[in-house]
């Protein structure tokens, strides 16, 4: 059932338990009856919004209150927000907050709301999130009784509610705002609040109808027995004689199951039409192609699946590049041990890539919880990539991808390779496409291409995987090293943020002789209680190692104001003591220390939407660095990888983003946020539950645990590191564009064409990018800006330029001369 689904049966349910509620002593706080309640509310930006008495969907007297604020764009405030003060400020009494909330929009909305009291930080108060389903009506219900202990209850002074960016022009209208104490049964619930809903549920009666007609439209005269159910269960709903609050629930969750199998229908016939054009076999089962930047649902809703003979893809030597092929039966039949396997790939020189370069992974999915955030859809979701399960059999009414990742050796030759992939079940016709392979001239690099600070273990997590997944002599002598390699060939240093050290030296040494070392930390600096004493032997232990380069101290995670004056005396013994060490925190001064006592900070690292260019500038001027990061925040529209987000907001996170904007690190503060989870050993539908930090799915956690502990990569990790692939391009272009500046004069004709071509490609497009909350969700303005750039490095003369040498660490490409 979807989000928008299950807050609407609660909504529901709550409804009819009112309707047996007699008469009640509630406090009514707003009616919105008056100038006079509309005047103890406000609106943080009046010039971008509204805030207004309104006829629409009031559920007490004839007025409710209307709030509007149009969809975001660049340069307007992020955080939308109106707040009331209430005539009651004496809530002690009370354990029950309630309010008649309805959005008539075609979207999911995220309301949030704080209560507090008269203290400047508000934020402090208690915090709650609505998730308004679309076109919904529904009372909601929070309890105050979980107010914070540091809120005045018998002062509260404020009644905050906002949204965040919103992707859509935004009305929603609140009314009818009541207190209850203890006991009190819920206020009656009115007959316009019940009409309302009744309203939008004939939109869905329509819509449903509607998707009916256009499949039948899309079939013609060959009929569809999928179809057939699905009108008659619709037929049995719109006819129904049921009436009341039962009524509603029953339309409500089977209308939108109707309508999602409807419009995945729609799409299914959509593909298989396409298919057929191809004369490729249809028969038995469809297949499809998908970027590998997209997520595809086996289940419940409309496929983005491209129907094609051919699949063609670009990549650097020692670059890994993926795409995914989907699978579904073409009837109400089950495939049985269906598989993809690709041949070798030949180039026309005789040039061999082996298939033994090609993994075909059967893509599992977990089921996800309702979370904080706006997500399109609740159920199962396309996550770890299987590399361990064989042939799969497909349900009549799943899809299911494979993983189909190529890796190109260091030393492959230059060239275009073709070959075959096939895709194969018990009973069916083979289906066969063509893929090519165009391997550039060009290498990437070992090492992550920009300084990382990541945890990869963390806290509970860290104990269940060594004691009770692995075992501690298993991990001590085999798997910390597989998943310590595993992390690199993710362009990811094994690293922590938190304990207070000192690292594992045979981890940093293993990665050190292999040139895949950047970044570590000696130690968190609260943790390690502030002490010169003892950095000092881990310090003297990295430099016997020759690996001081690497090393950084972190600490004062996400600490306010109220502590710069304490993080600004225990940094300046820190640097007096250890001058060569670069100290980096996430403390929130969003000035990165240009106007406060912390100037012995080297690296500051701001939340990605707080990374002020103009102010970047300033602090690199000054000599400092500038990091960023994500964590449970930012959401949408910022880039982030939720299970739930689409994929390729990782990618561009880490690539074009990154490119555009210059960060000097990226830190991210958990890669194992497992709750307690044990190995999958089966799929695709595993038992493996996203739920990480609070009610996020996959914060935290990007990648899962397999059989006997391995590590295995989830769609999110893939394109983490095909981000940072993106990434090396621009910079590998970058110094291409150096050398050719630095000759001058001497320049032909010829080199200057293409320097002014390539200064113009290495720019990061507004098309792609145009600023944190603005970027295209669409692959081929992705591949267009890569593939571009990949073109003019094969051309450029100079396709050996590696900007990562032998000092490249901690501090970037500060450390490293252009060769």
């Amino acid at each position: 059932m979807q989000r928008s689904q299950i807050c609407l049966v609660i909504g529901l349910i709550i409804f009819m338990s009112i309707q047996c509620a007699g008469a009640t002593a509630s406090v009514r706080l707003f009616d919105f009856e008056s100038e006079n309640d509309l005047s103890a509310w406000s609106m943080r930006s009046p010039d971008q919004d509204s805030l207004k008495l309104s006829d629409g969907y009031a559920t007490s007297g004839s007025h409710s209150l209307e709030f509007y604020t149009p969809s975001w764009k660049a340069g307007m405030e992020n955080w939308p927000a109106f707040q009331g003060v209430p005539s009651i400020k004496d809530w002690s009494g009370y354990d029950r907050f309630v309010v008649d909330i309805a959005n008539p929009s075609g979207a999911v909305l995220l309301l949030s709301m704080f209560i507090s009291d008269s203290k400047p930080e508000f934020r402090n108060g208690l915090q709650h999130d609505y998730m308004l389903p679309a076109r919904s009506a529904g009372r909601y219900i929070v309890d105050i009784s979980r107010m914070p202990d540091a809120v005045d209850r018998s002062d509260i002074s404020i009644v905050h509610f906002y949204t965040n960016c919103p992707t859509n022009d935004t009305r929603v209208y609140i009314d009818n705002i009541t207190l209850l104490k203890q006991g009190e049964p819920l206020p009656q619930v009115p007959a316009a609040l019940l009409k309302a809903e009744e309203s939008f549920l004939g939109f869905k009666i329509k819509d449903a109808r509607y998707a009916v007609d256009d499949c039948g439209s899309h079939l013609g005269k060959t009929g569809d027995s999928r179809l057939t159910v699905l009108a008659k269960e619709l037929d049995i709903i719109q006819n129904s004689e049921n009436t009341g609050l039962d009524r509603l629930i029953d339309l409500s969750t089977r209308l939108d199951a109707i309508t999602g199998q409807l419009n995945r229908l729609h799409s299914l016939l959509e593909l298989r039409d396409s298919i057929k054009k191809l004369d490729l076999p249809t028969d038995t089962m469809l297949v499809g192609l998908a970027s590998s930047t997209k997520k595809v649902l086996p289940r419940d809703v409309p496929l983005s699946i491209e129907a094609t003979k051919t699949i063609s893809i670009s990549a650097a030597r020692n670059e890994k590049e993926s795409f995914q092929i989907a699978v579904t039966p073409s009837g109400i039949h089950a495939l049985k041990g269906v598989k993809v396997s690709v041949s070798d790939l030949q180039s026309r020189d005789g040039d061999v890539l082996s298939s033994s370069n090609i993994d075909c992974d059967v893509v599992g999915y977990v089921k996800t919880k309702s979370p904080c955030y706006v997500v399109s859809y609740t159920g199962w979701w396309p996550d770890p990539i299987l590399d361990f399960l064989g042939p799969v059999d497909i349900d009549w009414e799943n899809i299911q991808t494979f993983w189909v990742r190529v890796k190109v050796p260091k030393g492959q030759a230059p060239g275009l390779y073709k070959g075959k992939l096939t895709v194969s079940a018990q009973g069916a016709k083979p289906v066969v496409l063509d893929v090519s392979l165009q391997v550039r001239s060009f290498t990437l690099p070992d090492c992550t291409p920009i300084p990382t600070a990541i945890t990869a273990l963390i806290g509970e997590s860290k104990d269940h995987i060594i004691k009770d997944i692995c075992g501690e002599d298993n991990w001590q002598t085999k798997l910390k090293y597989d998943y310590a390699d595993f992390l690199a060939d993710y362009y990811i240093d094994f690293d922590h943020l938190y304990e207070p050290g000192p690292p594992d030296y045979d981890i940093l040494k293993h990665l050190h002789d292999q040139g895949r070392l950047v970044a570590f930390n000696l130690g968190n600096i609260e943790n390690a209680g502030k002490s010169v004493d003892h950095f000092k032997p881990i310090y003297e232990k990295c430099k016997e190692l020759g690996i001081l380069d690497h090393a950084y101290i972190y600490g004062f995670d996400e600490v306010g104001s109220t502590r710069f004056e304490e993080v600004a005396n225990t940094t300046k013994s820190l640097k007096e003591a250890f001058p060569d060490i670069l100290l980096m925190t996430t403390a929130k001064d969003l000035n990165y220390g240009m106007d406060s006592s912390m100037k012995s900070i080297d690296a500051w690292c701001p939340l990605t939407p707080d990374y002020d260019p103009g102010k970047v500038d300033a602090a690199r001027a000054a000599g400092k660095k500038v990091w960023w990061y994500i964590c449970c925040g930012p959401h949408n529209p910022y880039a982030n990888w939720f299970v739930e987000y689409d994929a390729i907001e990782a990618r561009l996170l880490m690539g074009a983003m990154t490119a555009k904007f210059k960060p000097d690190g990226f830190l991210y503060y958990s890669l194992t946020f497992w709750s307690g989870n044990m190995p999958i050993n089966s799929g695709p539908f595993t038992s493996w539950n996203p739920r990480s930090f609070g009610e996020y799915n996959g914060d935290g956690s990007l990648f899962c645990c397999g059989p006997g502990g391995k590590p295995v990569p989830t769609i999110r990790l893939e394109n983490y590191r095909d981000g940072m692939e993106d990434f090396a391009y621009a910079k590998i272009l970058e110094s291409i564009i150096d050398k050719y500046n630095a000759k001058g004069d001497s320049l032909t004709k010829d080199e200057r064409r293409w320097l002014d071509t390539a200064r113009r490609a290495v720019d990061v497009p507004s098309s792609l990018v145009e600023d944190m909350g603005h970027y295209s969700h669409e692959p081929k303005a992705l591949y267009a800006w890569r593939d571009r750039i990949g073109d003019l490095i094969d051309s450029s003369g100079m396709s050996d330029i590696d900007p990562w040498g032998k000092g490249f660490g901690v501090r970037g490409f500060d450390n490293v001369q252009l060769k």
